[in-house]
């Protein structure tokens, strides 16, 4: 208890100090949570404190939670499959669609720009959607690995074209609900709001609070719902999550899935999987102690989940750092140092 006293001060101190208003952290393996923590006011102009069931906007936690475990559904129904080209998946898709397969979006390696303020003129789904088609690769696929919202833009609108479902019903539908996660979905209405914890310093709504609006001006732009952000959950529906996947799927996907989500799907180009980053990827959110066998990834608002199986162990990792300051500087050096805490509790 000694050690894991030590996390939730750190959590504490990152509040004086002005990184986040408020985080939340959970711990444990398929069966069980060992420890939870949480510091900080959710909703610091009403003061509300955060905890476990704060509402959290995930931001790029959204790729592998709600797109890639959707996408990775629907190539185990026999929707999909992970080598058909994009030009056969989206309609009025462009001739360099053609060269890039449903494995290249998920994997980062499809040669598209990382990211583009389509926000500053599409205001729609549809028409950012038309925008990144129009947006044309800055490689061939599988040359190199370029972390992009693009990708995920597009693997969204698959999931909408192959079952006719916004990606934001598919996956509660088919993910979520199954899996317990009833506390996870996009655009949190009214009676959620006093549960969300706040953000601002959104390019596009300068010197807005945010409560349960997406963060990503992308996301916001198409309604709140994207394969690449815009959701929202909570620490204890997040470690739902986490244990259905160690446990292998445990009905909710198949094993074979969980397996490839699991496993480096680029070796000798980087590290990344269906959905997540893995060793060598420096964007894998492992701090300095936790082993290179575990997935994970991050969110820009200041989320980051973690996951390995041997030795067995999930890892939550929530906080609104962008209601106290835009600029990743502070958060980043200082997410290090609590998951540093964190792993010296994992037996």
């Amino acid at each position: 208890m000694k050690r894991w006293q030590k996390v939730q001060k750190l959590l504490e101190q990152g509040m004086e100090q002005g990184i986040y208003s408020c985080c939340v952290a959970v711990v444990g393996d398929a069966r069980s949570v060992w420890h939870t923590a949480s510091a900080g006011m959710a909703d610091p102009e009403r003061q509300i404190p955060a905890s476990t069931d704060t509402l959290f906007d995930l931001a790029s936690l959204t790729k592998p939670v709600a797109c890639a475990s959707s996408v990775m559904a629907l190539v185990e129904a026999g929707c999909l499959q992970l080598e058909a080209p994009l030009s056969s998946l989206i309609s009025n898709a462009p001739r360099w669609c053609e060269r890039i397969r449903l494995r290249h979006l998920l994997t980062h390696t499809s040669g598209l720009p990382a990211w583009k303020p389509f926000y500053e003129q599409a205001q729609s789904p549809e028409a950012v959607v038309e925008a990144v088609l129009k947006t044309p690769p800055r490689r061939l696929p599988d040359v190199d690995y370029e972390y992009s919202d693009l990708n995920y833009i597009l693997l969204g609108e698959v999931v909408h074209q192959v079952t006719g479902q916004l990606l934001s019903e598919f996956a509660r539908e088919r993910i979520f609900l199954p899996a317990g996660m009833n506390d996870t979905l996009y655009n949190p209405g009214e009676p959620l709001l006093s549960r969300v914890a706040l953000t601002a310093n959104c390019p596009w709504r300068k010197g807005q609070t945010l409560r349960g609006q997406v963060h990503d001006a992308n996301a916001w732009a198409m309604g709140g719902v994207s394969g690449h952000a815009g959701l929202f959950s909570t620490a204890n529906n997040l470690a739902r999550y986490c244990q259905m996947l160690l446990r292998g799927g445990d009905g909710v996907l198949g094993k074979m899935s969980v397996d490839q989500m699991f496993r480096n799907q680029i070796a000798g180009i980087g590290g990344q999987s269906f959905g997540w980053f893995t060793y060598p990827n420096e964007m894998l959110p492992r701090a300095n102690l936790l082993p290179e066998t575990c997935i994970g990834h991050s969110g820009f608002t200041g989320t980051a989940l973690l996951l390995n199986r041997q030795p067995e162990f999930f890892i939550v990792l929530l906080s609104n750092r962008v209601y106290c300051a835009y600029e990743g500087e502070r958060w980043l050096p200082y997410r290090r140092r609590i998951l540093n805490a964190i792993s010296a509790v994992i037996p």
